[in-house]
């Protein structure tokens, strides 16, 4: 990671002060590169050669692409809605029946399971469409910020966080779906002072290595996970859920406002 000024120790000492205000710094306008998506780079790098052959993606094809490479035979983006020219499996992960079982190598799941109510059901179709043998990537925020009256951003319905994960949540939804530990790796990242810069919109950059790299299991920020499907996995369809939704007017995603879209 490169110096950055915003790291030496008088000017951290007073960035801790922005740290008594109630709305976060920008207003929740992206500043540099999330911590959510450093600690996802990370397991990520050392996952990259699982990203090979036939693989998906969720909401396009930029992580596959970046991390597989030369190791991608076709990539695929699957999303509610066709957004953009790299969504080429439109399907509600929840009910993706229409999706082959036994399709892709590998599958990147990221950022989406807190949003996702049926969270069973879409873990269910995550596994069932990959290939025996082949790899789920996927993460579990444990801190995030809620949409309170939902999120459009054009992806073919409204955003609702539903979901806040825990390590032992995420191991029971693993092991509801026929799975045993010599078939998942489980890793947790984040401590109490990266769940509180998150919260409060500090990039990356402006936390040391310590800062971020330093592994508190009773406060993680994010929930990383690879899964390797069993050669005989067999696991009944869960039933479907379908949440209750707020009947007001979506929120629309705006770069300007950030998370306070109007």
């Amino acid at each position: 990671m490169r110096p950055h000024i915003a790291r030496l120790p008088v000017i951290r000492r007073l960035r801790c002060l922005q740290f008594r205000r109630l709305r976060p710094l920008a207003d929740g306008r992206q500043r540099g590169l999330p911590i959510v998506r450093y600690y996802w780079g990370e397991f990520l790098e050392r996952h990259r050669g699982e990203i090979h052959g036939h693989a998906l993606e969720i909401g396009g094809t930029e992580t596959i692409r970046r991390y597989g490479g030369a190791a991608l035979t076709r990539a695929d983006g699957l999303d509610l809605a066709h957004h953009s020219p790299e969504i080429t499996v439109v399907a509600d992960l929840t009910h993706a029946d229409e999706v082959a079982a036994e399709t892709y190598d590998c599958f990147v799941n990221q950022f989406t399971t807190h949003l996702i109510y049926d969270i069973e059901s879409a873990l269910f179709h995550s596994l069932r469409i990959l290939k025996a043998g082949g790899t789920l990537l996927i993460n579990f925020p444990s801190v995030e910020y809620c949409f309170a009256r939902g999120l459009d951003m054009g992806t073919g319905g409204p955003l609702y966080v539903f979901w806040q994960f825990t390590p032992i949540q995420v191991e029971n939804l693993l092991r509801r779906m026929g799975l045993t530990e010599s078939e998942f790796e489980l890793e947790v990242f984040g401590n109490l002072f990266a769940r509180v810069a998150y919260q409060l919109n500090l990039p990356a950059d402006e936390l040391t290595r310590r800062e971020l790299d330093y592994v508190d299991e009773g406060h993680p920020l994010l929930i990383c996970v690879r899964v390797t499907k069993p050669r005989h996995w067999d696991v009944p369809t869960p039933e479907h859920r379908i949440p209750w939704l707020p009947g007001v007017t979506p929120a629309r995603w705006d770069p300007v406002l950030g998370h306070y879209a109007a």
